[in-house]
């Protein structure tokens, strides 16, 4: 059979190929190019079918256009379509589909308004419709619809799942069943199978979740770790939420906030670095000071009111008519053996017992009787060995004194004749290498060890005697120097008067 063999009355048709519109009795405008591409259309119009067999069984679907080897071979009826690649859109018989990229919707009989785009791209959905899957073998497996999937494997596996939207290399991959679920980043909800209703956002996050629905993860990595397949969660931040084992109903905000343990719930961590450990409890920073009607907290829990004279604090379940410790006494706040705040009262003989104390009077000075050392604050975290005071956030004085043990422990030596004295070339090169005087510890080194006053006053002493030594050298120099210039104008004071 010759290219448009058939052709009755069809106009302005354009057939190159053998057996190309073969069978075209009516149908116009159409340009058909390739091996019986076409080849039994009838009255189709305002088609553009282009490789071998492309479009070979269409009869009166119209403004189709098909590129490519066996592209929408078996659409006989379907309109509107536009399939680019080898086998796109094969075995399609519907309309208002575009399906781009080697077997891109190869499966596709009755599925309508569906953009693929892709090697393989929603190479097995049927009937369904609404779809968009961008990237090679993007919603592969799927036969649900409404889904969008937007990067190379991105909602690869995903089956019955409808109203999801997975975009990132990878997003969604493992999906089957889960629906109405929006993972945006590389591998974000990468596990997730059947759980529903999840919106992760940034690499990697939701990367653990399996079955978890209503889960919120926003930032890369954020709730990323094994066996975090709670639901109803929210993690905020880098990080945050990725040891959240089997926890339901929490919330992380902020930096690695995360859980401490697993199976909590209802528990919160803000902050950066905050970690929670038991359900039902909310954590506040990672060590940071708390402050209420204040911008600038010093202490764990800082309450400013809005009234002077005024705590701003109140305790709903404890006043002045409870219950102390004993009756018809002054009553004070104090904490008990856990640390929780109470109710007591004192009389006038109240006193500690002495086997309490370590502390006893000598003369005008009070003695620690443990001989150990004493620390005030509770953030000291350093206390190396050789002290006995270590005091959190400062001390406040008027005075200081720092004593040495011995004349080995002053500068003094700077100024002996077998001082080893460096070159200020030495100095240079030792300072281009180590960003730090010779002899004075660097800021990792304060950082970690702190600062002995005695020590550093006569480090600091040692190098401004050394800058003597330097100027008493340099003084040197400047006079030789000065000498010289004059020798040397003396003598062109005589070579001109030779003249």
């Amino acid at each position: 059979m010759g290219a448009g063999q058939e052709n009755r009355s069809g106009s302005l048709n354009a057939f190159f190929g053998a057996n190309s519109g073969g069978f075209n009795t009516t149908g116009s405008y159409n340009s058909f190019f390739g091996y019986e591409s076409g080849v039994y259309n009838t009255t189709g119009e305002y088609n553009t079918f282009l490789g071998v067999f492309a479009g070979n069984r269409n009869t009166t679907g119209p403004e189709n256009t098909f590129v490519g080897r066996a592209a929408g071979t078996n659409n006989t009826t379907g309109a509107q379509n536009s399939f680019f690649g080898s086998l796109a859109g094969v075995n399609n018989n519907a309309s208002n589909n575009s399906f781009f990229g080697y077997s891109a919707g190869n499966n596709n009989t009755s599925g309508t308004s569906n953009t693929f785009l892709g090697w393989y791209a929603g190479w097995a959905n049927t009937t369904t419709s609404q779809n968009t899957f961008i990237g090679n073998q993007a919603g592969f497996k799927n036969t649900a619809s409404a889904n969008t999937f937007v990067g190379s494997n991105a909602g690869l596996n995903n089956t019955s799942g409808q109203f999801n939207s997975f975009i990132g290399v990878q997003a969604g991959q493992n999906n089957v069943t889960g629906s109405s679920n929006y993972f945006f980043g590389t591998n974000s909800g990468a596990a997730n199978t059947s759980g529903s209703g999840n919106y992760f956002l940034g690499d990697n996050a939701g990367g653990g979740n399996i079955t978890g629905g209503f889960n919120i993860y926003i930032g890369a990595n954020a709730g990323n770790g094994a066996n975090v397949n709670g639901s109803n969660n929210l993690a905020i931040g880098f990080e945050s939420g990725r040891s959240n084992v089997a926890g339901i109903n929490n919330t992380f905000i902020g930096f690695r906030a995360d859980a401490a343990a697993n199976g909590l719930s209802n528990a919160t961590a803000i902050g950066n670095n905050a970690k929670v450990s038991i359900s039902n409890a909310l954590v506040l920073g990672d060590g940071a000071n708390i402050g209420i009607g204040t911008t600038a907290p010093s202490t764990k829990l800082h309450v400013v009111s809005a009234t002077a004279n005024t705590s701003g604090l109140r305790l709903q379940n404890l006043t002045s008519g409870s219950p102390a410790s004993a009756l018809n006494q002054t009553k004070f706040l104090t904490v008990d053996g856990s640390g929780n705040v109470i109710l007591a009262s004192t009389n006038s003989s109240a006193r500690e017992a002495a086997s309490e104390s370590l502390w006893q009077r000598n003369g005008r000075y009070l003695t620690n009787i443990d001989d150990n050392a004493v620390i005030i604050g509770s953030n000291v975290t350093k206390t190396p060995s050789g002290y006995r005071l270590y005091v959190a956030d400062g001390i406040l004085t008027e005075k200081v004194k720092v004593a040495i043990k011995n004349t080995t422990d002053w500068s003094d030596k700077v100024f002996a004749p077998t001082y080893p004295l460096k070159s200020l070339t030495e100095v240079e090169h030792y300072i281009k290498a180590h960003q730090h005087l010779p002899g004075i510890p660097s800021a990792e080194e304060v950082v970690r060890q702190g600062v002995d006053v005695g020590k550093m006053d006569a480090k600091l002493l040692e190098k401004v005697e050394e800058l003597t030594l330097y100027s008493i050298q340099l003084e040197k120099a400047n006079q030789q120097q000065q000498a010289e210039i004059n020798e040397l104008k003396r003598l062109v004071n005589q070579l001109l008067q030779r003249k």
